[in-house]
């Protein structure tokens, strides 16, 4: 077929990819046969017919078609290959298989990157002309007989890189990495000067999980789809209190396997989050909400674990396609988190899988309240406004917390309603976005509310604590703190506790000491002591869990805070 007829059969595809019936059928498994039987000559035809081959495998019509876009999928690299050098090059950064891609990942994502797909990615020396902080590094990995030839100036960093590296297996970034992975002990260290250098890599993508032609999971039994898809919930509220019969937390094998899909579903799209980048492998939970679509929360490794919310991370799933990602931070009654739908996935019923994410971290966590900040629809957000992203939100049952704002929506959502094709001003949408959008579930109250501003009050009160020990040594000083909150509690010696519930206890006890304990009863102390440890065990959803119902904790924290942010913001001691 020439050219210009696979171009045509592409923009059909792509026009009614989202579109189900069985005419529809026929015809994309016949607009599939004859897009295989083409030559396609230009970068826009191979990007579109990727996108539309993603779209198909996440939500396919049958088994036919699935089984050609998964063909289609696994020779991509061949219809790759046979482009012009220019018209590749054009293709860079796409994430598609057998392009090149380029992106100077943080420490996390370069470590992992370097032990799951070795040989993939080296250093971009071109955008690194020099050395730069790059020696800086390195002279913490010579040997001591090595630094008078690294220092004497005659080879440049390069040049020494390939020396070094001479025989070794895998890439000269796959060498650096392993060095820095034989010193754990000190990883914070090398984190910090490995992120200062800013390293830019380079990779040519393979057609593995490590391309989003490739990243994806295998599945038992496809969902297929018949009917059109949903975009609108009408009782959302309603759904996201509805049990999910279906969660479980899987093994750390299968938990990885999942995590790599993440990890690399953001990477190749020029994305990262702590979400994933520290994501504990041992708290990762699968839940199947129908219409073949997964839910996957993970929790984060003890050690990287914020001070007071608990953070979790989700993927969305369908048919073990990625297509939307996200986290939240959860913390006493209330959880806050937004949405994101990868852009060849937008369309595919995001309200609907918005809603089932929300019904999945409640079923885990027990929160009653959601949290959207402005930026999730609009403010220095210049995609939200746009799209319109506030009234996505604000069908689902979000509304402004502010007075005048919940107003003025009142009022542009009748218009919307009533004047067919009306959109409301980006002038309107910025001001819209101005404040916080919360979505209430029954039984939620106003006084269960915890202001995020107070997360920081928190950790001013901490360092003040800090700082009321009148010691020096900050070490000093923070075994003062423990010593004062152990000694309310109770505890003798932490010694036989596991070393992360130890870890986890002395980080939580600047925050508790800023608090009187002293009309607690036992058992508000006891259970105190607890939800402490719990923010280092395995699991950090118990400590989410049992946070919520810690309601003394929760009333004199709130009480202290608001007492330190004071009527102008200026600390009430």
């Amino acid at each position: 077929m020439k050219p210009a007829s696979g171009r045509r059969a592409i923009g059909r595809l792509y026009a009614i990819r989202r579109y189900f019936g069985a005419n529809l059928a026929t015809e994309k498994l016949a607009l599939l046969r004859s897009i295989a039987e083409s030559s396609l000559l230009a970068a826009a035809d191979v990007r579109r017919l990727h996108n539309c081959l993603c779209f198909m495998r996440a939500f396919p019509d049958n088994a036919d078609i699935r089984a050609m876009v998964l063909s289609l999928l696994n020779n991509f690299e061949d219809i790759v290959a046979k482009l012009s050098e220019g018209q590749n090059a054009r293709l860079a950064d796409s994430g598609i298989a057998g392009t090149d891609f380029h992106y100077p990942f943080s420490f996390e994502v370069a470590s992992w990157m370097a032990q799951r797909f070795p040989g993939v990615a080296q250093i971009d020396w071109k955008e690194l002309p020099d050395g730069g902080h790059l020696d800086e590094l390195l002279e913490h990995l010579l040997e001591h007989a090595e630094s008078d030839y690294f220092h004497g100036g005659e080879v440049s960093t390069e040049q020494w890189l390939k020396i070094a590296t001479a025989n070794c297996p895998g890439t000269s970034f796959d060498w650096l990495m392993a060095q820095l992975a034989e010193r754990p002990q000190h990883e914070r260290f090398w984190a910090a000067l490995y992120n200062a250098i800013d390293l830019p890599l380079a990779c040519r993508l393979p057609g593995n999980l490590f391309s989003r032609t490739g990243n994806a999971l295998p599945v038992d039994k496809a969902h297929y789809r018949t009917g059109n898809m949903q975009n609108r919930v009408a009782f959302g509220k309603r759904e996201i209190v509805r049990p999910v019969p279906d969660i479980r937390r899987v093994s750390e094998t299968e938990a990885n396997r999942i995590l790599d899909v993440a990890r690399s579903s953001l990477a190749l799209r020029h994305r990262e989050t702590d979400h994933f980048n520290n994501a504990n492998p041992c708290e990762v939970y699968v839940a199947k909400v129908g219409r073949g679509i997964q839910v996957v929360l993970n929790g984060q490794l003890p050690e990287r674990r914020d001070p007071l919310e608990c953070t979790l991370g989700y993927l969305i799933l369908s048919n073990g396609v990625p297509i939307g990602y996200g986290g939240a931070s959860i913390l006493f009654h209330q959880a806050n988190t937004g949405v994101n739908i990868f852009d060849e996935y937008r369309g595919s019923e995001a309200a609907w899988l918005w809603t089932q994410v929300m019904r999945v971290v409640h079923a885990q966590t027990g929160c009653n309240r959601f949290i959207a900040n402005p930026y999730q629809f609009g403010e220095e957000n210049a995609e939200a406004l746009k799209s319109g992203a506030f009234w996505f939100y604000y069908r689902l049952g979000y509304r402004p917390v502010d007075p005048g704002i919940r107003q003025l929506a009142r009022s542009e959502f009748r218009k919307i309603e009533k004047r067919k094709g009306y959109r409301s001003s980006a002038a309107t949408l910025k001001e819209l976005a101005t404040c916080d959008m919360h979505l209430t579930l029954p039984g939620a109250r106003q006084s269960q509310l915890f202001d995020e501003s107070w997360i920081e009050v928190s950790a001013r009160l901490a360092t003040a604590t800090l700082a009321d020990t009148q010691q020096v040594s900050r070490k000093k000083a923070l075994d003062a703190v423990v010593s004062k909150v152990m000694t309310s509690l109770g505890v003798r010696t932490s010694l036989n506790w596991p070393e992360q519930e130890k870890l986890a206890f002395t980080r939580f006890c600047p925050i508790i000491a800023t608090i009187d304990m002293s009309g607690w009863k036992k058992r508000e102390r006891q259970a105190l002591l607890q939800l402490m440890r719990a923010k280092g065990g395995d699991l950090e959803i118990e400590y989410a869990r049992q946070l919520r119902d810690h309601e003394r904790l929760f009333s004199q924290l709130k009480s202290r805070c608001r007492r330190a942010a004071g009527p102008a913001g200026k600390e009430v001691r």
